[in-house]
């Protein structure tokens, strides 16, 4: 009795055996051997700047979908071959320029009014809407450090002023912090321009002056001085705000050099960008204060 049933349950193991040998070869799914070595080549950080949630989600899209080889920020020029490599493609000797994310105000503790003192969640979002909100800025940084807390590569910090700098050599613009500013403060640019109207307000101008003694007071003496050098696109007005034309970046220095605020400036809330380019950039580095 015994014999028979252990001969009965090793009949039933060897059938199911047969059946996962059978159903495993016939249901396989033929797995691209280039994915793996993709996934291999990128960083891994799963940092999203690609615009893809994963790395392995990149590694995929690249493999299955033909998507472009260059969109990881981290690793850059050299991963952008290795993938090629794995690809078993050429890339061009031209490469995108490296981006950093650039903040876009100026309104540290000397510079903007603040009523109050926040005693909520250290969050930005959650200050905003706090009735306790420190800055009277409707459209300026309020220091939080949501953008610091966001970035996975210790490249954005606050100053002693309270506003974020960014270390270009560290920054590979994922745009996290970008995504991380409730206010939409932060941007990412060519790490080789430096010209910006570092303010987002929209107030009129003797109420953007009486909060911010650095915010844009729609003056105009930016705009004129780029239609004067027959460069009128470069700088333009959105509203209350003059604006700084991206692709091409064609504003100039000097366009701010009478801003009567400083808010048309260069380099401001960055360090390191010339140890980036290899060479000390036009118009300097701004570096805020207490971070030297």
């Amino acid at each position: 009795m015994i014999l028979t049933a252990a001969a009965l349950m090793g009949a039933i193991g060897l059938l199911f055996s047969i059946f996962l040998v059978i159903a495993n070869r016939k249901f396989a799914v033929e797995v691209d051997p280039k994915l793996a070595r993709i996934e291999e080549v990128l960083p891994g950080v799963n940092c999203g700047g690609c615009g893809y949630a994963s790395c392995a989600l990149y590694a995929e899209a690249i493999a299955k979908n033909g998507e472009e080889l260059n969109l990881c920020v981290v690793g850059g020029a050299d991963t952008t071959r290795d993938v090629a490599r794995v690809m078993g493609v050429e890339v061009s000797g031209e490469q995108r320029e490296k981006l950093v994310a650039v903040v876009f105000c100026q309104g540290d503790n000397e510079a903007s009014k603040f009523p109050g003192v926040h005693k909520g969640i250290q969050d930005c979002a959650a200050a905003i809407y706090s009735q306790d909100v420190a800055k009277r800025c409707k459209y300026g940084c309020v220091g939080m450090g949501s953008c610091v807390k966001s970035c996975p590569f210790d490249a954005i910090h606050l100053s002693d002023g309270g506003i974020p700098y960014v270390d270009a050599e560290k920054c590979t613009a994922c745009g996290n912090c970008v995504r991380a500013c409730p206010r939409d403060l932060i941007e990412l640019h060519p790490v080789s321009h430096n010209s910006f109207v570092y303010c987002k307000s929209q107030d009129p101008g003797p109420i953007a002056r009486k909060v911010c003694s650095k915010a844009c007071i729609a003056c105009q003496i930016c705009v004129k001085a780029a239609a004067k050098d027959d460069n009128a696109d470069a700088v333009t007005m959105d509203g209350n705000l003059a604006v700084v034309t991206p692709d091409p970046y064609a504003a100039k220095p000097e366009y701010g050099e009478k801003c009567p605020t400083n808010a048309y400036s260069c380099g401001c809330n960055s360090v390191n960008k010339a140890r980036v380019l290899g060479h000390e950039p036009v118009g300097g580095e701004r570096v805020p204060v207490g971070t030297a």
